[in-house]
Parts: structure tokens; C-alpha cells; sequence
């Protein structure tokens, strides 16, 4: 920069901390990360916030080189490193739009990009294609750069292409560097292949997942893959052989694991393992109980959170014994937050359930909901949260559209039952049957119980007769309660109109009884 122009620029803006943390602000993402922090806002097509930075990049030498490090830290795709090619090297089809490839690359074109490659540190974002609209032949190019790997410094990779030429491309992405790979992507012999070495290729992995939604487009890993890594914080994959569990179970620094039981082909003999320390999240994938069940007989896996996910599941004894065996051997006294997902054509009792009481910590816990298959009455509901005291969080039914036969069997006297046995709830969903409440009467509701940290509640398509009842109940027991949250899709218009009617209007009786009785402690006070 001429020293004419230096004398004019402040001080502050020669200073790198201070040019880093500007130049940060104008970025789409938090450091690094797959996750977007802010969506951008793009204008005629136009990324704003990307735009700015080029621009900053060409404004002056002491912007260039901070402005492009935050530029290329982090690309969606692979098509920006197309783009910095010579124009006539490139094109896009006319139909299609995607990039093609017209002329050679030459060496002195690599060369000439060279300094944005070494930049990018991150490539992808979740739920999108790192290929972006480059051809497979272009994909086929791209592999023919002269160094040993196409981005050097990369450290971050979300990949979810499957075509041979995308996977050749993968495997020129796998640097030494890498540190955090998720690949969701149908598996084939050839990425089988590329990935049989990724524990040699990629040391000093810390974050790997490649969970499908089911067996077809899960993609193993084999034990000797998952044994070359350790400083792995968060591992999600189909069910690992007893080796790599061992391995898995020596990790100080292992703090999240998925594990998917997808398929009977999967489920191999276990060996007694314990993991020496406590995992932060637990996560189980099974299409049943019985696929996960070897596992747990055989694995001591103390966890924080734990969450299950299970498909189709029959009424079996199996459900119980698979409930109580999951309590041991996660230290259910330990747990603190507990999630339960699963697709049930028969109805849960509360004794298929009654296992869950052995988690006396529970400060967090999230039950079947999504289908109206979970029948709760009020003695079963007390019988189970009085093992639960230090419940801050609960999710029970509100998600279920509780259609004809089904239908809640929790009263607003349980309610009040729960809210006396769980005093630190501070965020509360549930299904419920809140058509006993018609009157309004003098009486105190709920005995006089009262919460005051929910401020928020979730009801779901609860059933609900008279609004202004039900809302002179809930503004009792729950005097700082401000929204009631009610299903507004309706599936079945005839059944859940009128619920959905009555909610919005006891939402409304809510707030006016909240005026009044603030209106009334003004009066007194003046009195």
C-alpha cells in the first residue's frame, strides 16, 4: 500500500485481531462449522455477504489476505474453485447450467488458484451436495491437480455424492488434516474401498458420521478403520464389531456415540466391554429390540443423555426387557436427559413403561408422541413422576393428533398432579384430556398447586369442551403462563377443528384473566 494511502487509513485497521473479527462478522457461518449461522439473504441472486468480501479482498493489500482467508475458509461447493479457473477453461451447459470443462488444465492454472485451495478449511453444508453443479467429467478434472491432495489444509468435509467419479474426487479430498467427515452417501465397492484406509489417511479425526435412514444407504466401517483413530469426540455408524467397541470403550475423548442396528445382517457376537468414561449423548437406531439387545448385554456404557429410536415395535415383553436392561447398563441413576422414539401400532401401557422409573435424575424426558399410541391415565402418570422430582423438562403426547378411538386419558387433575410431584418443570408438552373442566367454579384448581417457571405450554390436539374454564384453570396453576402452543394442521379437519378453535379461544381467556388479575393487585395496592 502507498505510503499516501497508509497515512490515510486509522490505525485500528492495520491491526489484524481487529480486520479478522470484521471481515468474521460478514461470514455465513460460525467459525468453521457445517452449521449456518445466519441464513444469507441474497439479492438478485446475489450473495451479499460473500460479495462483500471480495470486494474487501480487492480494496487493499492489507484487506486482501485476511479477506480471502475468511472468504475461502468455508465453501458450499466445489463450484467457486471452478470458477477461479481461466474463463476460457470452463463453461456452463446450456441447458442444464452446470459447469463443464472446454481446454486442458494446465499446470500453470493449478498454480494460479493454488492460493485459494491452501485457504479452505471446510467444504459443504448439511443437506447439500459439496459437487454442487459441476459435471462428473469436471468431477474427473479435478482429480488431475499435481498435488497430493486437492485442499491441503481441509478440515471439515460434509460429502453425500455417491457416482464413482464423485468418490474418486473423495478420496483427493481425504487429507491428514482432516478432523470431521460426515458422509451420507449409498455406499459402493469403490468408496468402500476409499474409506478401508481412512484411519491411516485422516489420524486426527475427531468427529465422523455415516448414519443412513436405513441399510440400503448406510455405509460400514470396518474395526481397523475406527482403531487408527484417537482423538475421536463424536463417532455415528452402524453397529461396530466388539474390537472397535473396545477400542471405542478406551477413549477419554469420546463424548458422543450413534450407533444404528439397521439390519439382522449387522447384529455380530459382543464381548464384555466397559467404557471408563461417561459418554455425553448415547444415541440407539434399531428397526427392533431385538437387534440391540446383544449389544446391551454385553456393553456397560455410562451416559448423560440417552436416546432411542425404533421402528415399527409390537407389543412384546421384549419392550420391557429391553427398557430395564438399558437402565443397568447405562447407569440409569446418572442420566439426566432420556428420549424415546419409536413407530408402535399397538397401544403402550404404563406398565411397558414402569422400567423408566430406575432413572431417578432425569431432568429431561421426551416420550412417544408423534402417534396417539401412548395410554397414560392420571394414577399411572403419578405412580411414574414421582420417581422423577428433578424433572425440568417433559414431552408427553402433545404431538399426537389424538384422532377417534384414541384419545388422551391424562385429566387437568393429573396436570395438576404432575406439576405438585415436578416443582423445577420449566417446559412442559402433553396430550391431555381437559373436557372434565366445563364450569367454572369458585374453587381453587388443582388444590392450590402452583408452577411458576413454565411460561410456555405445548397441548398439542388436546380434547378441550369450555376454553374459559380450561384457561381460569391453567392461569391458577400456572400463574406465569403466557402462550398455550395447540396443533394447527389439521389431518383431520372434522375431528380437530373445533379443538383447534377452542385452544385459540382459551388462549385468549388466558390473557384476558392475566389483565385481570394484574388490574385487581393494582386496585389492592391502591386500596
Amino acid at each position: 500500500m502507498p505510503l499516501t494511502i497508509a497515512l490515510l487509513m486509522h490505525s485500528c485497521l492495520q491491526i489484524c485481531e481487529v480486520l479478522r473479527n470484521i471481515f468474521s462478522a460478514l461470514n455465513d457461518y460460525e467459525d468453521i462449522t457445517l452449521d449456518v449461522r445466519k441464513q444469507p439473504r441474497p439479492v438478485d441472486g446475489v450473495d451479499v455477504r460473500r460479495q462483500t468480501l471480495a470486494c474487501l479482498a480487492r480494496t487493499c493489500r492489507t484487506f486482501s489476505e485476511l479477506a480471502l482467508d475468511v472468504l475461502w475458509a468455508h465453501i458450499d461447493t466445489l463450484s467457486p474453485v471452478v470458477q477461479s479457473l481461466p474463463r476460457h477453461v470452463w463453461s456452463r451447459h446450456r441447458h442444464n447450467r452446470s459447469l463443464k470443462i472446454d481446454r486442458c488444465v494446465l499446470i500453470v492454472h493449478w498454480r494460479g488458484i493454488e492460493k485459494y485451495l491452501v485457504r479452505i478449511r471446510a467444504l459443504g453444508k448439511l443437506g447439500g451436495s459439496a459437487m454442487g453443479d459441476i459435471s462428473q467429467e469436471l468431477a474427473h478434472t479435478l482429480c488431475s491437480h499435481p498435488w497430493p491432495f486437492l485442499l491441503p489444509r481441509l478440515e471439515k468435509l460434509f460429502w453425500s455424492d455417491s457416482s464413482h467419479e464423485s468418490t474418486h474426487l473423495l478420496s483427493n479430498l481425504l487429507s491428514p488434516t482432516l478432523t470431521e467427515l460426515h458422509l451420507h452417501a449409498m455406499g459402493n465397492l469403490f468408496m468402500l474401498s476409499v474409506l478401508s484406509n481412512l484411519g491411516v489417511t485422516c489420524p486426527l479425526m475427531k468427529s465422523f458420521s455415516t448414519t443412513g435412514s436405513d441399510s440400503a444407504a448406510s455405509i460400514p466401517v470396518s474395526q481397523a478403520v475406527v482403531c487408527g483413530w484417537h482423538h475421536l469426540k463424536t463417532l455415528s455408524t452402524e453397529a461396530v464389531d466388539w474390537r472397535a467397541l473396545s477400542h471405542l470403550s478406551t477413549l477419554p475423548s469420546l463424548t458422543n456415540l450413534q450407533l444404528s442396528f439397521l439390519s439382522q445382517n449387522m447384529v455380530s457376537k459382543y464381548i464384555q466391554t466397559t467404557f471408563s468414561n461417561p459418554l455425553r449423548h448415547l444415541t440407539i437406531r434399531a428397526q427392533s429390540v431385538e437387534l440391540c439387545i446383544p449389544f446391551l448385554e454385553a456393553t456397560w456404557i455410562p451416559a448423560r443423555r440417552v436416546s432411542i429410536f425404533l421402528g415399527n415395535v409390537p407389543r412384546s415383553s421384549n419392550n420391557e426387557t429391553f427398557l430395564l436392561l438399558l437402565g443397568s447398563r447405562v447407569t440409569a441413576q446418572q442420566v439426566q436427559a432420556f428420549s424415546l422414539d419409536l413407530t408402535c401400532d399397538s397401544l403402550l401401557t404404563i406398565s411397558e413403561i414402569m422400567p423408566l422409573c430406575l432413572f431417578c435424575a432425569l431432568e429431561e424426558l421426551i416420550l412417544p408422541s408423534h402417534s396417539a399410541n401412548l395410554t397414560i391415565n392420571d394414577q399411572g402418570l403419578v405412580r411414574a413422576v414421582k420417581s422423577w422430582p428433578k424433572l425440568k423438562k417433559l414431552r408427553l403426547g402433545d404431538e399426537a393428533t389424538w384422532v377417534t378411538p384414541a384419545r388422551p386419558q391424562i385429566t387437568l387433575d393429573g396436570f395438576a398432579s404432575l406439576l405438585f410431584h415436578c416443582p423445577d418443570l420449566r417446559i412442559l408438552g402433553i396430550g391431555m384430556d381437559a373436557t372434565s373442566y366445563s364450569v367454572v367454579t369458585p374453587e381453587v384448581p388443582g388444590g392450590g398447586v402452583t408452577n411458576t417457571k413454565i411460561t410456555t405450554l405445548s397441548v398439542g390436539a388436546s380434547l378441550i369442551e369450555n376454553p374459559l374454564a380450561v384457561a381460569a384453570f391453567l392461569s391458577s396453576v400456572l400463574p406465569n403462563l403466557k402462550n398455550i402452543l395447540y396443533t394447527k394442521f389439521e389431518v383431520v379437519p372434522h375431528q380437530t377443528e373445533r379443538r383447534h378453535e377452542k385452544w385459540a379461544r382459551a388462549a385468549t381467556y388466558l390473557r384476558d384473566v392475566h389483565m385481570i388479575k394484574k388490574q385487581e393487585r393494582v386496585r389492592l395496592a391502591i386500596d
